[in-house]
This record gives structure tokens, sequence and C-alpha cells, in this order.
């Protein structure tokens, strides 16, 4: 794993195709109507949260190196406890804080780590997004409390939707 500045994580997106709002650059999928949201039901069980973080690492992963941008996590400080990430990330040498370096550029064999960066996201109800090193589906979770898949308007919303099927809203997992 490899810490990311906002500016860092704003240039490998653009250099992979994904937008970014101007200034700092954040992530932006969202905001752009070349994008379509599949939401996915929010897990209320924490592990349920880590399942779906390990669901999507899984996929996403198989597209090749993953880039986790942390863009917001203050917004319910008691849903979060930040010596636990900022322990996690000193084992992989990253000592800056999280709003220094809130990218983690994570490759193939270090599919556990970004499960673990994705479920931490969902615990702590911080919002994120996930890119894949080729461009496609961006997942998204919010401090609101949702989770979505952003699918870019060229790509097969199918492989989405049908991958992901069991976690769509109102449906019931086996």
């Amino acid at each position: 794993m490899r810490g990311l500045t906002y500016e860092e994580c704003a240039r490998w997106c653009s250099a992979h195709g994904y937008p970014v709002t101007e200034g700092r650059g954040s992530p932006a999928p969202a905001a752009r109507k070349s994008y379509r949201r599949i939401d996915l039901a929010y897990p209320a069980d924490s592990g349920r949260k880590v399942e779906l973080a390990r669901a999507v690492v899984r996929w996403m992963v198989a597209s090749g190196d993953l880039l986790i941008w942390i863009a917001d996590w203050a917004v319910w400080p008691s849903s979060q406890h930040m010596p636990l990430f900022t322990r996690f990330r000193e084992a992989f040498g990253e000592d800056r804080p999280l709003i220094e370096a809130p990218g983690h550029l994570i490759n193939k064999e270090q599919a556990d780590d970004a499960t673990s960066i994705l479920a931490v996201a969902l615990l702590f109800v911080w919002d994120c997004h996930v890119f894949t090193a080729t461009r496609g589906p961006v997942f998204f979770c919010s401090h609101d409390e949702v989770c979505s898949f952003l699918v870019p308007s060229d790509a097969d919303i199918r492989l989405v939707s049908d991958t992901f099927e069991s976690w769509l809203p109102g449906r019931k997992r086996a």
C-alpha cells in the first residue's frame, strides 16, 4: 500500500479516465451525468459491512490496482476510532495524517488490505471511493449510510447489477 495526497489522487484519477473536481481535487463521478448510479443496501450489521467490503474488493481488484480515496471522515466522530486506522496505516510506513494522504494505492496482492480499508470506511461511516486502474465502475460509500456503484455510461451496467444483485435494496441475502 502506498499513501497518496489529494493532488496525487487527482492525478491518478485523471490518468485513468476518472473525473475530479477542480482545485484541490476530489472524487467526482457522482456529480457527472456520464455516470449511472446503482444503489446498494447499506448494511446495518458490522459483519455484513465486512462482507460487502470483501465482495466489492474481490470483484474490483480483478481489474488491477485500486485507489481507495477517503474523502471525508469526521462527519460522525462518535462512529470512528482514529487510532485504529492510524496504526493500520503506520504498519505500511504511512505516518502522515489522513488529511495529508487520504488515498491508498493498492495492488492485487494487497486485496486483504484493501478490504480492511473499505471495511473501516463502512464501519466508521466515512465517505470513500474505490477506483480501478482500468476505468470502470466506481464504488462509493457515504456518511449518509448510502453505498453505490457509479458506472460510466459507456460500460455495461448489468455487470454490476448482476454481480451485486443480492445487495440491491429490498433483496434478501441468501
